[in-house]
């Protein structure tokens, strides 16, 4: 062969048959060498794995099929080749023995991708695929390419033969290529999973996305999609995978210094975002397509224009496939953007979880220097209310500060399941309507005043700041996923500035410099849209969720109207900062819109040749680009800067934070002196604070700050095995010893010998006094991970006195126990946390206070059973109790501790009560009130529990289920739901206006297009005379301006309409939602009605409207773009246009109706994944006491992952109908052009005018169809909000229950046959119960669990549907509206619910009274019996309340209510074992103040305590619902056989307790 041979491109596949063997070669042994971890980066080894067996990875029919029929193809090209060399007498006879070596080369390894190993089919197809891929390459360059330029193919000398090898490569190294599925490769091979459908898609397929058509169709032929036929999540979309591998590069904590998140998820998704990179690229040099094809197809139609070499039918090609190629690029941009989001969120969701439970949330904020000198300067000014004896004393919480909450705040409210909130601060705010204060703190009426609270020194809500993460901020990483594209838009802007510069010259130099002059207004406006977006974070807080989590105090205090009001101002305050941001967002669009038409205007206005229709329709879509870039641009940057605040805002909470474990790590060095037993629970030599020593802890002023210090002197050691009896009055320290020993607080050694230990290898277990469910089954509550062990668990479950308690429930210990636990009573929760603890394997058991919750009988069973029961026996159990008498036979040992936080005593009870006072008199106080029943008799009762119990008489179904499922709905948006938004933006007459304004302007645009065109044709139809271009010019001006004009006005009366139908249908959900039955509140969590009035309102506020807009605006344009080109092109063109108008709207409603339970799930399946991280947060310190957080990790992934499989599927349906609506697009646009050219006689104006709106139409097409489907899923926040519009609500105010204005004058309360239920359908849980009680008496309420007792007080609130008659002061309550009724009757829970604030917010949330009206109430409700005389920083009006009240201990919180209710100064007064919590000698001193202050009052007490009620006037035993027996306490004594004498005949103080009754 001669040297010139090897010259020939022909030989070009021969090439890379070479390299094929030599890579064949180096694939034979590298696998077996010290190289393979290296080469198994480029090519797969996994071919002898063997999850290779498993039918679900094995090759699958269809690509043994394709490899079969590729291989009959080679050999057909084995044939063609050998037939050309034998029959051909050419002269190139050398290249056809090349090309028939490549063939049969090409044949051996098609046989091996066929037959061959494992190891070789692979390779080898691939190889096959490349070299005739470039062999096809090849033949189109030498076939086709010269046919488009009028010449003659290069092989025709070969003819059929020549075209069939031509056909064959195609199909060999194009076709099957194309549509061969990929072989699946796992991230991990050790642990492979099932494929998702985009891993084992061929190219073709995933090009096209047609790897989705299954699922879509599925939904399409359904009326629903489950959760489950949703395609699975890939192995490297999945959580584990993703934290496995990214917490290295983006975790500060992993990295072990600060770690910059931008930089680091920029280093981690570098693949992705080289990917996004490239597609970008190549979409935007194919963005010229359209413009350059128009512009040869008009040279060519153009009188006496210039011939092109390039045929028309190319460019009409080029017309028809350009469009698509550049849809898959974006496509294929938008897919990576979308996947890299959807990683990022599963990303960032579980490091701040992980975080969260791996540091002190209090110093995870950075304070401003400036806002913490202007809180000082505010401090050192502001007087302090506080009396003298108010001074610091210790709650089981932390230190209050004005940014710091510790990490005892989860812990404190931890029976919340939900996420409390979404911003810094959710404490209720005087209205406006309130009296103001002065400078001076005086009230502009005169009287004291409140000072006024700074945004700046609110309480920080922890939980709603990490859910302000979850939601907000990772919302706005969307966008940011977008950060390459201002680089990319100014690109494009260059290349359009250079195409028009080809077509116009120097004039559109003109238009450019006109456009430079005017960017500074963008970027000004720009400025403005963060400044008021920064505004608004700062300013307004969502109000409606603090509201909601206390939603049953504010219906029961029938504070309803006033929280309305609060919620309206802040709403309106909110709607004010939305409406700003949305008319500059107009004024960006507008001036967008302004820039390319002055741009435009002045370049033709200086163009010095005839305006012809190329210079007219060729650069007008380019004009068009350049605006569309423009805008882009404008909407990028406002964005992206948005993402960047947020994830600046997650990074400086994830490089902040001091490690939980680090204390551990303190108390071990300090020990280095002096050695210690690490099996032992000991402190010695320790001081522990809430706040680090000699550090500041925010700008709380003294009066706000709570400095209590827990100190140990000398050698304190539990003893191991036993019971140890932590004792003292109320806020002496007893739980913070708790949270010192499990390192909730700060350690420092008070002396070099200064340490303390807690062994965790065995396990510790804690439960805590303020109890912590999940929203879970009880028997899942109690097990907490562990495994179900029926004989433990039946033992612990009858040691906790749960066994009664669970046969009153249908589904017994699988009930589901709802969201806080509603469907418990507090003593039940209080067991159930109880049985948690000793169902655990832990040899550590920490119990705080869990008896306080309990009643006598109940107190005495877990004391004896349980605190004294085999399963706690040989743990070391710490047990912090008021109740001393009752636990001193159990207790081996007891640690008492005085009010300033140091140990008194060490010892037995005789040792403590020796050198306690105060516990001295608190057991002198427990002596009277304690019964000690016999446990014989609760033995007989079957175990009887918490006496003030709920009946937990919902009428539940086998499954235990409570909560009900949030209905998912099915198919569109509903009318009636379209109605209701439709009504309160302005009603049809609103809409039609709307319409007729939009058609005005469409006509405006199409005239726009016709005028160019009529413009350029001046020059053809008549010889040459000179055109008026200034008027021309005008008017095409004017008809622009005009426009633009009716598109600022429409959208700014339309964001009106919709400002109003926001602010209506937000003011009717509160609304609703406050007048909701309690029955309804208990089963539907709180969260989910917390999503409805923020999400869902947000959805309503930002997004509904946009889409609204846009659907009108594009229906009426594309009306009149379609009617255009109809009129234009003429009738033929009917035909492909209804065509693509059919086809688009069937690949609309398949879409839409695929897309719209997509969206549905991952709506719901987000609310999961929040949900999970409030249970943890509020859970914290019992998550960290039980080491759980490895659970509650695993379970988080869990839940990621379903949301991440629903995310994934929503956004790859956008990609699969934007695909398929360009190409119908672009197929319509190709064949009117050809019609254009070929089938009719029309001037260049015309086709330009014609192309110009085929154009429009088809890129407005898939905008229309997509904005269609989107509308469906902000409606459905619509759909969602008429839901809660239709609850069950209480009865409205009407005038006829309006009370005297003198009522009540008196407290006089007839009862008669009283029943209530729960709901209609549920039975009676109230049986005719009667009592009548005189003004100023006192009556106490008795009775076992399930007995009714609570029941009592909501039947008397009409909280519940009641029968019977109540007369209160003369009149039936029935008759009464419910707010004036709940208005005059107070009850006081036992646990009561506390706001974000300050303590002078929670006792007067509306300023209705002055601050020593305030300071009187604390007094007279016992605060300051809690408060020593010597410490410093008291509870004062003042200080600081965190979230739930989580910072004040359970005791505090009851006098805080107790306080409350005193200033009410109601005349029925209902305790509900108000004073549970509080030790002996407070509660005492209390019942003394409250027989003052409610002398005049009639009170109806529930109490665990027989002292408490023996001095009422009556006494009412209920069982199952009715009174069993009612009379005084005396009469009671003196009946035989009476229930209430036989509790007081068992007590030890049996004849003081007689005393008191008057025997």
């Amino acid at each position: 062969m001669s040297r010139t041979v090897f010259e020939d491109v022909r030989c070009i596949p021969l090439y890379t048959s070479f390299l094929s063997v030599i890579l064949l070669v180096l694939h034979s042994f590298v696998p077996h060498t010290r190289l393979k971890k290296y080469y198994a980066r480029v090519v797969d080894l996994t071919y002898d794995a063997k999850f290779r067996d498993d039918p679900i990875f094995r090759e699958s029919f269809l690509t043994r099929l394709l490899q079969s029929i590729r291989l009959l193809c080679c050999l057909a090209l084995v044939a063609l080749s050998a037939s050309l060399l034998v029959t051909s007498s050419r002269t190139d006879r050398d290249v056809d023995i090349v090309l028939l070596s490549f063939f049969i080369y090409s044949t051996i390894i098609s046989f091996v991708s066929v037959g061959g190993s494992k190891k070789w089919r692979s390779i080898t197809s691939a190889h096959l695929s490349f070299s005739h891929l470039v062999a096809f390459g090849v033949y189109v360059a030498r076939d086709l390419a010269p046919l488009a330029l009028a010449r003659e193919s290069a092989d025709s000398s070969e003819g059929a033969v020549g075209w069939a090898r031509f056909i064959l490569l195609g199909v060999t190294g194009f076709l099957i290529p194309g549509i061969l599925p990929h072989k699946y490769y796992p991230v991990d091979p050790e642990n492979p999973s099932e494929p998702a459908p985009h891993q084992t898609a061929s190219y073709v397929t995933w090009a096209f996305f047609d790897f989705l058509d299954p699922v879509v169709y599925r939904a399409f032929r359904s009326s629903t999609l489950t959760f489950d036929e949703l395609p699975v999540l890939a192995d490297d979309d999945q959580s584990k995978y993703l934290a496995r591998t990214s917490f290295a590069v983006v975790d500060p904590v992993t990295r072990g210094g600060k770690r910059n998140l931008v930089w680091g998820f920029l280093v981690y998704f570098r693949k992705q975002y080289f990917i996004m990179f490239i597609a970008a690229v190549l979409q935007s040099i194919n963005e010229f397509a359209l413009p350059i094809a128009t512009n040869r197809i008009l040279a060519y139609l153009e009188p006496g224009g210039q011939v092109d070499s390039i045929k028309p039918w190319v460019w009409i090609l080029w017309l028809g496939t350009g469009p698509i190629i550049g849809s898959i690029c974006f496509q294929i941009y938008l897919y990576v953007q979308t996947q890299t989001l959807v990683r990022l969120q599963a990303i960032l969701t579980q490091i701040i979880l992980i975080h969260s439970m791996r540091v002190r949330l209090a110093t995870t904020i950075v304070v401003d220097p400036k806002d913490a000198a202007a809180a000082k300067a505010s401090a050192s000014s502001a007087p302090t209310p506080a009396p003298a004896s108010a001074v610091v004393s210790e709650t089981n919480t932390p230190a209050m500060e004005t940014v710091s909450l510790p990490d005892q705040e989860t812990e404190s409210v931890d029976n919340d399941t939900t996420i409390r909130g979404s911003e810094s601060t959710t404490t209720l705010l005087p209205s406006s309507s309130s009296a103001k204060s002065t400078g001076d703190g005086t009230k502009k009426d005169g009287t004291e005043g409140k000072p006024e609270k700074k945004e700046a020194e609110k309480s920080e809500d922890y939980i709603g700041k990490i859910n302000n993460f979850l939601t907000t901020d990772s919302h706005q990483l969307l966008i940011g996923q977008d950060w390459m594209q201002p680089g990319l838009v100014a690109i494009r802007i260059g290349m359009c500035m250079a195409f028009l510069y080809l077509i116009l010259g120097w004039s559109a130099l003109v238009g450019m410099g006109a456009m430079v002059i005017f960017l500074p207004i963008p970027g000004y406006i720009g400025k403005l849209m963060i400044k008021f977006q920064k505004d608004k974070m700062k300013k307004v807080y969502p109000l409606t969720t603090a509201v909601m989590n206390v939603i049953r105090m504010i219906k029961l205090f029938a504070w309803e109207s006033k929280v309305e009001e609060q919620i309206a101002e802040k709403r309106n305050e909110e709607l004010k900062y939305h409406l700003r941001n949305e008319m500059t967002e107009i004024a960006t669009w507008s001036l967008n819109a302004f820039f390319p038409a002055v741009t435009m205007i002045s370049t033709y206005a200086t163009y010095p040749s005839r305006v012809t229709s190329k210079v007219t329709y060729r650069p007008l879509k380019v004009f068009n680009s350049f605006e569309g870039h423009l805008q882009r641009l404008f909407f990028f940057l406002p964005g992206i800067l948005r993402a960047k605040v947020s994830i600046d805002r997650i990074g400086a909470f994830l490089n902040s934070g001091e490690l939980y474990s680090e204390t551990t790590a303190a108390a071990a060095l300090a020990s280095e002196t002096a050695p210690i037993d690490k099996s032992s629970v000991l402190i010695r030599d320790a001081v522990f604070t809430w706040d680090k020593i000699g550090s500041s802890s925010g700008t709380a002023t003294p009066s706000r700050r709570r400095n209590f210090k827990l100190q140990i002197d000398g050698d304190l050691t539990f003893k191991p095995g036993v019971v140890n009896l932590i004792c003292g009055p109320t806020a002496s320290g007893k739980t913070s010893l708790l949270m010192a020993l499990l390192g909730e607080m700060y350690f420092q050694p008070s002396l070099p010998t200064g340490t303390y230990n807690l062994p965790r290898d065995g396990g510790v277990a804690y439960a805590a006094q303020e109890t912590w469910v999940l929203n879970e089954t009880i028997r899942e509550n109690i097990l907490f991970g562990s495994a179900y062990d029926k004989e433990r668990f039946d033992k612990v479950v009858y040691q906790c006195g749960l066994k009664r308690d669970l046969s009153l429930f249908d589904a017994g210990d699988m009930t589901e126990v709802g969201e806080k636990g509603i469907t418990l009573s507090g003593g039940q929760k209080a067991r159930i946390t109880l049985a948690r603890a000793v169902y655990s394997q832990a040899q550590v058991v920490l119990l705080d206070d869990v008896l306080s919750a309990l009643d006598v009988h109940t107190a005495q069973w877990v004391a004896q059973k349980c605190l004294g029961g085999d399963i706690l026996e040989g743990r070391t159990v710490l047990l912090v109790t008021h109740n001393v008498l009752l636990c001193e036979p159990i207790a081996d040992y007891v640690i008492s501790i005085g009010q300033d936080g140091k140990i008194v005593s060490k010892g037995t009870i005789s040792d403590a009560l020796k050198k306690n006072a105060k516990l001295r008199e608190e057991v002198k106080a427990e002596e009277k009130a304690e019964v000690e029943a016999k446990v014989d008799a609760v033995a007989d009762a079957d175990e009887t529990a918490d006496p003030g119990a709920e009946a937990p008489a919902e009428e539940k179904k086998d499954s235990g289920k409570l909560i009900v499922a949030e209905e998912m709905a099915v198919g569109h948006v509903s009318w009636d739901a379209a109605k209701l938004y439709g009504g309160q933006m302005g009603g049809p007459i609103f809409f039609a206006l709307i319409m007729l304004a939009l058609f005005v302007e469409g006509l405006t645009a199409v005239f726009q297009k016709w005028f160019l065109g009529y413009w350029s044709s001046r020059y053809e139809i008549r010889p040459p005379v000179p055109i008026p271009i200034e008027l021309y010019l005008g008017i095409y001006s004017s008809f622009y301006f005009v426009e633009l004009l009716f598109g600022t006005v429409i959208q700014m009366v339309f964001i009106l309409g919709a400002i109003r139908a926001s602010r209506s249908l937000h003011a009717k959900l509160v609304k609703s939602v406050l007048n909701a039955t309690l029955r309804w509140l208990d089963t539907v969590p709180i969260s989910r009605v917390i999503s409805r009035c923020s999400q869902d309102c947000l959805t309503i506020d930002s997004g509904l409207p946009g889409m609204l807009i846009g659907i009108l605006f594009l229906t009426t344009r594309l009306f009149l773009y379609f009617i255009g080109v109809i009129v234009s092109a003429g009738w033929p063109s009917l035909i492909p246009g209804v065509f693509v108008a059919v086809s688009g709207v069937i690949c609309g409603q398949i879409y839409i109706k695929a897309q719209l339970p997509v969206k549905r799930h991952m709506s719901n399946l987000k609310s999961p994944v929040l949900s999970h991280v409030g249970a943890a947060l509020h859970g914290l310190v019992s998550i960290r006491a039980y080491g759980a957080q490895g659970a509650f990790e695993a379970e988080s992934l869990r839940r990621i992952d379903r949301f991440s499989r629903a995310a994934r599927t929503q956004w790859n349906f956008n990609r699969w109908i934007a695909v398929r609506m360009d190409t119908l697009g672009a197929v319509f646009s190709g064949i009117v052009a050809a019609y254009l050219v070929y089938g009719r006689d029309l001037n260049s104006g015309s086709v330009g005018f014609t192309l110009s709106l085929i154009s429009a139409f088809s890129s407005m097409l898939l905008g229309w169809v997509r904005v269609l489907n989107e509308v469906e899923v902000p409606g459905n926040s619509v759909e969602r909000i008429r839901d809660f519009l239709l609850i069950d609500h209480e009865p409205e105010p009407q005038e006829s229950g309006k009370t005297p204005a003198y009522w009540p004058s008196t407290g006089e309360l007839h009862v008669e046959k009283l029943s209530a239920r729960y709901s209609a359908d549920s039975p009676e849980v109230l049986k005719n119960i009667s009592f009548s009680l005189s003004p100023g008496q006192r009556m106490g309420i008795v009775g076992r669990t399930g007995a009714g007792k609570s029941t009592v007080a909501l039947a008397l609130l009409r909280a519940i549907p009641t029968t019977g008659s109540v007369i209160y002061d003369g009149i039936d309550i029935a008759q009464i509206n419910l707010n004036i009724l709940r208005s005059n009757i107070t009850i006081i829970p036992q646990h009561p619910e506390l706001l974000a604030g300050n303590l002078r917010d929670n006792l007067d949330p509306f300023s209705e009274h002055d601050d020593a009206t305030l300071n009187d109430a604390l007094r007279a409700a016992g605060l300051y019996h809690t408060q020593s005389d010597d410490a410093e920083g008291g509870i004062t009006l003042d200080t600081d309340v965190q979230s739930g009240g989580s910072n004040f201990s359970q005791g505090q919180r009851q006098i805080v209510a107790l306080a409350r209710a005193i200033l009410r100064r109601s005349k029925i007064v209902i305790l509900d074992e108000a004073t549970a919590a509080i030790d002996y000698a407070t509660d005492h001193a209390i019942q003394e103040s409250l027989r003052t202050e409610f002398k005049e009052a009639t009170v109806i007490t529930v109490a665990h305590r027989l002292q408490t009620i023996m001095q009422s006037d009556k006494i009412i035993v209920l069982d199952t619902g009715s009174a069993v027996e009612l009379d005084s306490p005396k009469a009671l004594l003196q009946k035989e056989g009476s229930f209430f004498k036989s509790l007081v005949d068992e007590s030890s103080d049996k004849e003081a307790l007689y005393k008191a009754a008057g025997l």
